[in-house]
This record gives structure tokens, sequence and C-alpha cells, in this order.
């Protein structure tokens, strides 16, 4: 592949924030149609379609979710090692039961939104899929790494769970396009009923 063009910072782009917004779990085996059914194309070649009726919204405290994506070389191959965190804060059965099921996956795809936007009059913020890419498909899910669960001991004190899920892509995180010339969310009665991205 070649270098097609250059790239500008926009004052914008130096007024950006951090951290993630949102976060959705779809199981490797919850894309309406399997990999063949995403479809890429989108701006840049980003993501333009991701069907599934199961996209688990999970929140989190706010502030403390994130993803990385580290790439390294090595005899000719590139391998992006994504982790995303996040902390879901008091200890329940609940919380058990979720991490459970998360621990217990035989593969998970994660897509974010973060809380950088487009810099445009009405601002739209960047989604982008975690454990699939253009090279692996669903065999570049994430795989869950770590629940940190924790009391603390004062009254004051931290009560909740990290958790860390990681996988290996062949490429950075690609966005999904979301609206105009994408996919559409459409969220669940409860908050804790899956989402239809169509």
């Amino acid at each position: 592949m070649a270098i097609t063009q250059g790239h500008e910072v926009l004052c914008c782009d130096k007024n950006r924030r951090g951290g993630i917004k949102n976060i959705w779990l779809v199981e490797s085996g919850d894309i309406t149609g399997g990999a063949a059914a995403v479809t890429f194309g989108g701006t840049n070649g980003a993501i333009n379609a991701f069907p599934t009726t199961e996209a688990y919204p999970f929140q989190f405290d706010r502030n403390t979710a994130g993803f990385n994506a580290n790439a390294t070389r090595e005899n000719g191959s590139t391998l992006v090692n994504v982790e995303l965190e996040f902390y879901i804060p008091k200890i329940t059965q609940e919380v058990r039961n979720r991490l459970k099921e998360i621990s217990e996956s035989c593969g998970i795809h994660a897509i974010v939104e973060s809380y950088a936007d487009d810099c445009a009059a009405t601002p739209a913020t960047y989604f982008f899929v975690l454990g699939f890419d253009t090279i692996f498909a669903d065999d570049a899910y994430l795989e869950f790494s770590s629940g940190d669960m924790q009391t603390g001991v004062g009254l004051q004190d931290a009560n909740g769970t990290a958790v860390k899920l990681m996988g290996i892509q062949g490429e950075y995180p690609l966005e999904l396009i979301v609206g105009t010339g994408g996919v559409t969310f459409t969220p669940g009665t409860l908050s804790t009923d899956a989402a239809t991205i169509a």
C-alpha cells in the first residue's frame, strides 16, 4: 500500500476530548449473517455495515473507559494489540453474573463511542469497532483479560471491578459510520437490553 496523502491538524483537533462515552459488546457469533455481512467502504474504508440484534450496552463509571491499540512489526508482519478497559462500580450479584458471561465468552466485538467529535457545526462523535478488521475479520475478536474486583477497606474507598478485554488485530481499529451512509442504532427498551444495529 502506498502513502496517498498527508494529514492536517485543525484547530478543533487541538481542542479534543479523551475517553469513551459508550460501550456495546457483541458476541462473535451474534453478527447477523456472519462476518460476510460486515461491509467496508465508508469514508476511508471504514465499516458501513455491522448488522446485529445483540449489541449489549455496558455502562461504567465516568472517566474510567478507554482503549489503546499498539502496533508492532516483526519479520514483515504487523500486529496490533488492542485493549479495552472500563470500571463497573459496586460489587453485586448482577455485576458478578455479567463478568461470568464476559469471561466465558468465545469472542467479543466491542463498539465504542468516543468523546472526540468531527468539528462540524452540529458535532458528531466517532464510533470504532474493536475486535474485527479487514484482515482477520471476526477472528480478531477480543477476549476477557482481567477483572479486578475490589471492595476497598475504608468507607470512601472505591468499590467495583476494573474490566479489561484484549485482542490481536491485523490493523488499527476501524471507524464505524453511524447515520448517513452507515448503520442505524436502535436501543433496547431498557438500558440493559440489546441494541439493534442495522
